[in-house]
């Protein structure tokens, strides 16, 4: 099958579904064809006959202001708290400074869209971001929150944004127990009717009244724009969002308060948009263009995925990585959507993850003028059947058994995900999941960053059931 002539999940051929309570969040898209599907990202435009999308027909990353590590004179933390990590938060917060922040909960890559949309919203509306640590909801309660800054180069990314951020940690006493009463603004209450949950509720010693934000802010599909909410950052538009309305009471202490105008917080802000839903999906997302794609990894965890990378490729220590195509086939909490058919008719085979592979290859060849070799390829999937495992083996890619390699143990429950996503964002050419976000983030990054290219394999309930089957 020639994967060029292969057409796209349209959106009606899409069954978007969104599980959302007080404590999960989890989006994806089941393609509900009966036709076996390798796409494109429905939310890239590709400029040429194949259907793979990148950066540039040069194969050049996206500049990135030639942004060093390092900090940039005047955003340092220290400009903007009063002193050391205080008992609470308010004790922190500069009487000349105004900030914003938020709570997560919703897996590490949900968590982590949530907190470049925090960013870009104190970009609009003069705000200090205060990134919260992220929740181990993925990973395993077990785990300790895991800081931005230990797996972001957050230096970095102030400089090339020019915003100042600061986290959590930098204006409270993380090992403290005193507890912050804060008045909220709440983008859940418009559409579910309460608040939405958080661990960090707990962890983070916050007790806090919400107010739902004003129905001026809503989009489609449980959205809010951007200026619909930048604006309650203003005089003018708090003003007019808190007419008629009362604070829901605290969880713990049942107090009511209003959405403090100092420290302007909400309980989510994943959902929300310039113009479209689900706008990280287009090549226009303001969050990912002017923060997302500016948010590098660490050099130090940089520096320990170069190690893995080489081993799972054999080559020696110091030696040269040679551009490879990296994969993320996401089944493990997917198999769900596929309702009472087995996973062979749901999820795409191997041999159609080969396909896809030599669709990238000849691509990156025909149109950027990059050789990779058939090997030069690294899975990375949450799949435990070994038999699964075994076809990879057969074609002789690479990938990472974190088990083996006793990763957890020798860092914490969180670096498996971290060393996976580095591994998917490092490839010249990249084959993800359709509707999971882990592979829209991990593309937009090849795009971006190495100037590369990729595509997305369909899957859904019954699209690869041999032709005769039963399905009803």
């Amino acid at each position: 099958m020639h994967l060029s002539n292969v057409s796209r999940i349209s959106s009606q051929s899409m069954l978007r579904l969104i599980l959302a309570s007080a404590s999960l969040l989890i989006m994806i898209y089941v393609a509900t064809d009966s036709t076996v599907q390798v796409t494109t990202p429905k939310f890239l435009k590709c400029p040429s006959r194949e259907q793979v999308c990148g950066t540039a027909e040069t194969g050049s990353p996206v500049a990135d202001h030639a942004t060093p590590s390092g900090e940039l004179a005047g955003f340092s933390v220290e400009h903007f708290v009063n002193g050391p990590p205080a008992r609470t938060l308010q004790d922190n917060l500069r009487n000349d400074t105004k900030y914003i922040t938020t709570f997560l909960d919703a897996g590490w890559t949900n968590d982590f869209m949530t907190v470049v949309n925090m960013v870009y919203l104190g970009m609009m509306s003069s705000r200090v971001p205060v990134l919260p640590p992220f929740s181990p909801m993925h990973v395993g309660f077990e785990a300790e929150n895991f800081h931005f800054a230990e797996i972001f180069d957050l230096p970095r990314l102030r400089k090339a944004i020019g915003h100042p951020i600061i986290e959590w940690r930098d204006m409270k006493d993380p090992k403290g127990n005193t507890q912050d009463v804060l008045g909220c603004w709440s983008t859940w209450l418009l559409d579910y009717g309460n608040s939405r949950g958080s661990r960090l509720y707990y962890t983070l010693h916050a007790d806090v009244s919400y107010t739902v934000v004003p129905q001026g802010a809503r989009l489609p599909n449980g959205h809010q724009s951007f200026w619909g909410l930048a604006r309650l950052g203003f005089p003018d538009g708090r003003e007019e969002a808190l007419r008629g309305t009362k604070p829901v009471p605290s969880g713990q202490h049942r107090v009511e308060l209003l959405p403090d105008d100092r420290i302007m917080c909400f309980d989510i802000v994943y959902f929300v948009a310039g113009v479209d839903p689900f706008e990280w999906e287009k090549d226009h997302s303001p969050a990912w263009r002017f923060v997302g794609t500016h948010a590098r990894f660490h050099p130090n965890m940089i520096k320990l995925a170069e190690e893995y990378l080489r081993k799972a490729f054999g080559l020696a220590e110091g030696e040269t990585i040679p551009r490879f195509i990296s994969m993320h086939i996401r089944h493990g909490d997917f198999k769900g959507y596929c309702g009472d058919r087995p996973s062979e008719h749901c999820w795409a085979p191997v041999s159609t993850l080969a396909e896809a592979v030599e669709e990238v290859r000849a691509s990156l060849q025909s149109r950027l003028g990059i050789s990779v070799s058939s090997t030069h390829v690294l899975v990375t999937s949450d799949e435990q059947d070994p038999a699964w495992w075994a076809q990879i083996d057969s074609l002789g890619w690479a990938h990472i058994d974190h088990g083996k390699e006793r990763t957890a143990e020798k860092y914490s429950r969180w670096y498996p995900t971290f060393i996976d996503a580095m591994h998917q964002s490092m490839g010249i050419g990249f084959v993800g999941t359709s509707g999971s976000t882990m592979s829209l983030v991990a593309l937009r990054r090849v795009m971006d960053w190495n100037g590369g290219l990729g595509v997305m394999v369909g899957w859904g309930a019954g699209q690869f059931a041999p032709k005769g089957t039963n399905l009803s």
